[in-house]
């Protein structure tokens, strides 16, 4: 097996807080991961914090998935058309399970999706949302409604949006989450679309009409997202048009490669 060195998303929350812009940045990536893993026809069962390690490549952050000792392979089900499902007793890691896990009703792909919504809940409020004992906690996962990080957390700094999606993966009921890792992961994208065009617009650096102006702009939306290479093709392109823009030109050329 490869020699893997970083630090799982858990050891991260412990350092502090994270912004919401990288929390969002590395659960897509899991998405991307646990995506190819449905497709291919397989389970994980077991997602959690502590099974995802962020390593670093060309200074960018890179995050692997680990841990599939508890994956399930039913490649006839999960690849067909109709819901992709496993039934038997409950493994994995009870505070990230989903309530069908618990009550060992069938378990499919949206499973594996509640378990990532519930990694960045921890992302974001860097706790999560049901504690106590074994009892306690898969009682409430089954019964009880999450809190809004900011509830729990008032110092999360997080969209409204984002929040909503959140609570949306940790649905009780399975077809009330999303239908598959794309399709969490296009939710993911428009909310920073559009949370990119807001910041644009309150965060204008300098008048409407200034040559460079909306270059400037895409630069600085692209780097708040780490599309990098997007954010110094924007800036170079504002300075050509504008040599006041130079001094971005300048800072975007000091950011790392895209991964």
């Amino acid at each position: 097996m490869p020699l893997l060195e970083g630090r799982s998303l858990h050891s991260l929350v412990l350092d502090g807080a994270i912004p919401w812009q990288r929390s969002v940045a590395l659960i897509r990536q899991v998405l991307a991961a646990v995506g190819a893993l449905h497709r291919a026809g397989a389970l994980h069962r077991d997602l959690k914090a502590s099974n995802c390690l962020v390593t670093q490549r060309q200074g960018v952050e890179l995050l692997r998935v680990l841990d599939f000792g508890l994956a399930k392979i039913d490649r006839p089900e999960l690849m067909s058309v109709t819901p992709r499902s496993t039934r038997g007793p409950f493994v994995g890691t009870l505070a990230y399970a989903a309530p069908e896990q618990i009550t060992e009703r069938p378990v499919d792909t949206r499973a594996d999706l509640y378990a990532i919504g519930m990694i960045l809940y921890y992302l974001l409020a860097r706790r999560l949302p049901f504690t106590g004992s074994d009892y306690r906690v898969a009682r409430a996962i089954v019964e009880e409604e999450p809190p809004r990080p900011s509830a729990l957390t008032p110092t999360v700094e997080a969209p409204v949006a984002l929040e909503d999606l959140v609570l949306r993966a940790l649905a009780k009921d399975p077809g009330e989450r999303f239908a598959s890792a794309d399709d969490f992961d296009l939710a993911l994208v428009e909310l920073l679309d559009a949370e990119n065009t807001s910041s644009a617009a309150a965060l204008r650096p300098c008048p409407l009409g200034h040559s460079g102006s909306d270059e400037a702009q895409t630069a600085l939306a692209a780097w708040t997202c780490f599309e990098y290479s997007r954010a110094r093709e924007s800036a170079a392109r504002a300075a050509v048009l504008n040599r006041a823009w130079s001094p971005l030109a300048l800072l975007m050329s000091l950011v790392p490669d895209d991964a």
